[in-house]
C-alpha cells in the first residue's frame, strides 16, 4: 500500500517543478497501479451473515 502514495507524491512534486512528461508518465502508472491494486481487493465477494 506504500507505493500508491509514494507515486503520488513523486507525481505532485514533479508537477511542481514543471517536470510535464515525467509527471505525465507518473501519473499513468499510479493509475494503473491503483486499478491493479483495486482489482486485486474488490474481485472476491465478502463472506457476511447477519
Amino acid at each position: 500500500m506504500f507505493v500508491p502514495f509514494l507515486l503520488a507524491l513523486s507525481t505532485a512534486i514533479t508537477t511542481v517543478y514543471g517536470k510535464k512528461n515525467i509527471s505525465y508518465a507518473l501519473w499513468a502508472i499510479l493509475l494503473v497501479v491503483i486499478l491493479l491494486t483495486f482489482n486485486h481487493h474488490a474481485t472476491s465477494t465478502l463472506n457476511l451473515s447477519f
